[in-house]
C-alpha cells in the first residue's frame, strides 16, 4: 500500500492511497472462494461451482465484499501509518478501480482541533449566591407535610374541600367507553384551581360505590397538549370521598416520617440540602459564565463533519433511534445545533487550558473517582467498577478529570466578583 497525506481544510486531511494491484487481486481471489464455498448452483452441490462460474455469477456480491472489507482496512492503515487521529469515521470517495489494475481512492479525515489558548486568565465573572433563608426552609417542610398527608375515608357525599378517589374511563361520541383509557385511583381535590370546572361540579354529591357521566371541557391553557382545549366524555366511578389531614410540624413528624429525634433536626437537614442545591446552582452558572466568556474571547471554527456526527448521536438520543423525516430532522438540527456547538467549543478550549497549564490526571486520580462513585452509591458499587474495567472509559474519565480541573483553573485565576442577594461584595484576584 502506498499514500500520502495532504492538508485540506483546518482541522482536515485528506489520505491518497493506492492499493498494488496484486492485493487487489488476492483479496478478491480470497472473497470468490469464500464465496464458493458456500454457493449452490443448478447441477453442482454446495460448494463444487467451479471458481470461474462463481466470479461470473457471482461479481457484484464479490465487488461489494471486497469494498466492504478493504476500504476500512486500508484506510485505518494508513492512518495509522500518518498519525491521524479521527475525531469522526473519516470519508472515503473517488474510488478508482478496474480489475488488473491498483485500487485507488481519497479517504478525509477529521482531525482533533488542537486550540492554543492564550487569553484567558482574568476572565469578569459574577458568582451569584442567595442566601438560604428562614422562610426557603418553611417552604420545604410544609412540602414535605403535604407529601406526607394522610387520607382519612368519609361516609358522606363529597364536598368542597374532600379528595375523590376515582376510576374514570373517556368515552366516543356514541357513549362507548373507549378501549386505553382506564385510569385508575385517580385522587381529585375538590376546590383545587387545577380541576376544570365540570369536572368538580360532576363530582359534588357524588358518594362512594356511585358511577356518573361527566362531560369536561378543558380550559385552553391546559397543561396537557392533548386536553386543551377540548371536550371530553368520561364514564368516572367512585371509590371514596376522604379527607385530606396534614400532620402537625413537631418532633413527632420528624421522628415518624424522617427517623431524626427533633424537628430542630429536620430543620437542619431541610437547610443544608437546600444549601448544597444552592451551592450546586451557583457552581454551574459560574462555570456556564467562564464557558462563555471564553468562547468570547476564542472565536473557533468547528469543522463541520465533526458538529454534524455529535447532531446524529444527539437526535438519536432525543428520538431513541426512530426513523424521523427531513422536516423534522432539519426542525432537530436546528434546535439542538447551538447547543452541540458550544459543548465542542467549550470542550475544545478547556484542553487548550490544560495543555497551556499542564494539568494532568494521574491513573490514581481516575481511581479515587471510581472510588468516589461506587461509594456514592453502595447499591451499584459493583456496577460502577465494572464499568470503567475497559481501557477505553478510564480514558474518557481521565479526560473529563482534566477538563473539570481545567474549569477550576479557569476560575481561580478570573477577576470574581462576589454577589450576595441584597448587597455586593467584589474580590479581585
Amino acid at each position: 500500500m502506498k499514500h500520502s497525506v495532504r492538508e485540506t481544510g483546518t482541522w482536515q486531511h485528506t489520505l491518497d492511497v493506492e492499493v498494488p494491484a496484486e492485493t487487489v487481486d488476492a483479496e478478491i481471489d480470497s472473497l470468490a472462494r469464500a464465496i464458493q464455498r458456500r454457493a449452490v448452483m443448478p447441477g453442482f452441490r454446495r460448494g463444487k461451482v467451479p471458481l470461474d462460474q462463481v466470479r461470473q455469477n457471482f461479481a457484484e456480491t464479490i465487488e461489494q465484499e471486497f469494498f466492504e472489507s478493504i476500504l476500512p482496512r486500508v484506510t485505518s492503515a494508513a492512518m495509522r501509518e500518518s498519525k491521524l487521529e479521527p475525531v469522526v469515521p473519516p470519508m472515503v470517495r473517488n474510488v478508482r478501480f478496474t480489475p488488473g489494475q491498483p485500487l485507488r481512492f481519497e479517504a478525509v479525515v477529521e482531525v482533533r482541533p488542537r486550540v492554543e489558548v492564550q487569553n484567558y486568565r482574568g476572565l469578569p465573572l459574577t458568582r451569584r449566591v442567595n442566601p438560604v433563608t428562614d422562610e426557603a426552609v418553611d417552604r420545604v417542610l410544609e412540602g414535605l407535610r403535604e407529601e406526607s398527608a394522610i387520607f382519612v375515608d368519609l361516609d358522606r357525599a363529597a364536598e368542597k374541600g374532600d379528595h375523590v378517589l376515582v376510576d374514570s374511563t373517556r368515552l366516543d361520541a356514541n357513549g362507548r367507553r373507549l378501549p386505553g383509557t382506564l385510569a385508575k385511583n385517580r385522587r381529585v381535590p375538590l376546590g383545587d384551581p387545577s380541576v376544570p370546572a365540570d369536572l368538580e361540579t360532576g363530582l359534588l354529591g357524588a358518594t362512594a360505590g356511585q358511577e356518573r357521566t361527566v362531560e369536561v371541557q378543558y380550559p385552553d391553557d391546559h397543561s396537557s397538549q392533548e386536553l386543551a382545549g377540548r371536550q371530553f366524555r368520561y364514564v368516572v366511578k367512585v371509590r371514596k370521598i376522604q379527607e385530606k389531614k396534614l400532620r402537625p410540624l413537631d418532633d413527632n413528624f420528624a421522628r415518624e416520617v424522617f427517623r431524626l429525634e427533633t424537628l430542630g433536626e429536620l430543620r437542619d437537614r431541610v437547610r443544608q440540602n437546600l444549601e448544597r442545591e444552592e451551592q450546586v446552582r451557583v457552581r454551574r452558572e459560574l462555570e456556564a459564565a467562564a464557558t462563555d466568556a471564553l468562547i468570547q474571547r476564542h472565536p473557533l471554527d468547528l469543522p463541520e463533519r465533526l458538529v454534524q456526527w455529535m447532531l446524529e448521536r444527539v437526535i438519536g438520543e432525543a428520538t431513541e433511534g426512530r426513523a424521523v423525516n427531513d422536516a423534522l430532522r432539519g426542525e432537530l438540527e436546528g434546535h439542538y445545533r447551538a447547543g452541540v456547538e458550544r459543548s465542542l467549543r467549550r470542550e475544545l478550549l478547556l484542553e487548550g487550558v490544560a495543555r497551556a497549564e499542564n494539568l494532568t490526571a494521574s491513573d490514581e486520580d481516575v481511581a479515587a473517582e471510581i472510588d468516589r462513585m461506587a461509594q456514592a452509591d453502595p447499591r451499584q458499587a459493583a456496577k460502577v467498577r465494572a464499568r470503567y474495567q475497559s481501557v477505553e472509559r478510564r480514558e474518557a474519565l481521565r479526560d473529563g478529570l482534566v477538563e473539570r480541573k481545567a474549569m477550576e483553573k479557569l476560575i481561580e485565576l478570573a477577576e470574581l466578583k462576589d454577589e450576595t442577594a441584597g448587597s455586593l461584595v467584589v474580590a479581585t484576584r
